[in-house]
């Protein structure tokens, strides 16, 4: 019952907006993490020594900036096959480019996001930056998935798999 409220009241929180606040600065989002933590701690009556990762793997989830990697492949499927649920400027086409659109070589990175480089901090912690490295670093077999709900859980389960 105590996992329930977490992911009732808490995690839902989270999650909410995080594709664009988890953007900022680590030390931004440090109170945040320590908060979800202690939270976290309370729910499980766990001591403070317990490690975090302890803590997040008993409640089957990840810690705010893994869970920041977790929602921008979502994002970008998204935009992919499910253009209808996101605003109309992350469903133009043109918004995230692959590099088989870029040019007609046939390569294994052909359903990669193409990443254009940025010698600006401003560039490379950007949305559009961000989500296009995170997408990359998917396993071809996971990025080719369509079903939204079958890409969530492959995704969170690579993640997991990584995390822990």
């Amino acid at each position: 019952m105590l996992k329930d409220i977490y992911y009732a009241f808490i995690h839902s929180h989270v999650l909410y907006g995080i594709e664009i606040y988890a953007n900022a600065k680590h030390s931004y989002l440090d109170k945040l993490m320590k908060l979800n933590n202690k939270l976290l701690r309370i729910l499980q009556h766990e001591p403070i020594s317990t490690p975090v990762f302890h803590l997040y793997r008993t409640y089957n989830t990840l810690a705010i900036p893994e869970l920041h990697k977790q929602q921008l492949p979502y994002f970008v499927h998204k935009c992919i096959p499910h253009p209808e649920l996101l605003p109309e400027i992350f469903a133009d086409s043109n918004y995230f480019r692959f590099n088989e659109q870029i040019h007609t070589h046939n390569t294994g990175n052909k359903i990669n996001i193409h990443l254009y480089h940025s010698n600006k901090l401003v560039g490379q912690i950007s949305l559009k930056h961000k989500v296009a490295v995170v997408w990359n670093e998917l396993p071809l077999c996971i990025q080719e998935i369509t079903s939204l709900s079958i890409f969530k859980c492959a995704t969170k389960n690579w993640l997991l798999s990584h995390y822990f």
